[in-house]
């Protein structure tokens, strides 16, 4: 007599389906992360420069690869949302510069409170934005003709105000050491990184967390279907030339919080590796796609190249050919990961 079981019997077939519809969903989980390229970029940048110094894995070099973070990120986060809405700011290098030399121009040069200084140089910031914003809007202008127009105007604006020199400060202020000037301990690391940390918390949650994040999606994906759904478009695409704006003048005051120096030219390439900054992290020229999160990573990913090169005895004037071949590799990689995404029927996220 043959005695049957009460457990089903599983087809080798159906085995073999089960296992690809796992690989298929895991293959989908990683398509899906926007952070993984330039997370990889960075272990392997960080290997290079560690074999080839040893003095990359001190605390020094860390201080030094966050200081230059805190330069790309902050102006690299606000040129991302822009990005996210679908439009381009290559004024932010010349707001960068700016800026800070108003406040030093109001502060140092006529006596004006510091902490109105301050208040003023990120008023002239928005103000800045929002023209580039409106003209964009209005005039139905690309907006990186715009921003390049408005930005060489404003480069010109900083030459003459000082006839090309520097303002520096001498001596001590609490507000600059809240800006940046100040150190932990003996660490060798800014105050700095925290401002940093918490625009990138701020934004990522915001973008991820709220309507207005939505929205600003929204806006950069599909601005037509957008406006269909009730979307406010320009108000949104208005608040992030604005946000871009704010966020590069406050770039440059760090900066000279952090070295006591406000120049003409500082930061002339700026505009183009905060763009480099939101592409490596994840963000598509399109619009409609980015991460705050994968901004922070590239730009530590540059501060780790640009301490790596002078720690190696690399000339760093070969950091800005490096910068170009990164954002070429990042926009095939984009690319690449899009198309493999596809296939698995994946939308990565943003």
């Amino acid at each position: 007599m043959t005695s049957q079981g009460t457990g089903a019997v599983t087809e080798p077939g159906a085995t073999r389906s089960v296992g690809r519809s796992s690989l298929v969903s895991m293959l989908a989980r990683v398509f899906a992360v926007q952070e993984l390229g330039v997370l990889a970029a960075g272990l392997v940048i960080g290997s290079v420069f560690a074999f080839l110094s040893p003095e990359f894995l001190t605390m020094a070099s860390a201080g030094s690869i966050l200081a230059s973070a805190v330069q790309f990120g902050i102006v690299g986060v606000g040129v991302t949302v822009l990005m996210i809405a679908g439009e381009f700011d290559l004024s932010v290098a010349s707001v960068y510069s700016l800026c800070p030399l108003v406040m030093a121009w109001l502060w140092i040069d006529h006596g004006v409170n510091v902490f109105l200084s301050l208040t003023l140089a990120l008023a002239l910031a928005a103000s800045i934005g929002a023209i580039n914003g409106l003209a964009t809007l209005l005039l139905n202008i690309p907006s990186f003709i715009i921003t390049l127009a408005t930005g060489l105007f404003w480069a010109g604006v900083s030459l003459n105000l000082t006839g090309g020199y520097p303002i520096s400060y001498f001596g001590t202020s609490p507000v600059m050491s809240w800006l940046g000037a100040a150190e932990m301990g003996s660490s060798k690391i800014s105050v700095s990184i925290f401002w940093l940390v918490a625009i990138v918390v701020i934004l990522a949650s915001v973008l991820r967390m709220t309507a207005t994040g939505n929205w600003v999606f929204a806006c950069g994906g599909d601005g037509r279907a957008a406006r269909a759904m009730g979307v406010p478009v320009a108000v949104v695409k208005l608040g992030c030339f604005i946000l871009s704006s704010v966020l590069a003048a406050f770039t440059g005051i760090v900066q000279f919080g952090s070295f006591g120096s406000a120049t003409p030219t500082q930061g002339s390439d700026l505009a183009l590796t905060a763009l480099v900054v939101a592409v490596v992290g994840g963000g598509s020229l399109m619009g409609g796609r980015g991460s705050i999160v994968g901004a922070l990573l590239a730009a530590i990913v540059l501060g780790m190249s640009y301490t790596g090169l002078v720690l190696s005895g690399v000339s760093t004037t070969w950091f800005q050919s490096f910068v170009g071949f990164l954002l070429l590799f990042a926009v095939i990689m984009n690319l690449r990961m899009e198309r493999l995404g596809a296939r698995f029927g994946v939308i990565r996220k943003s």
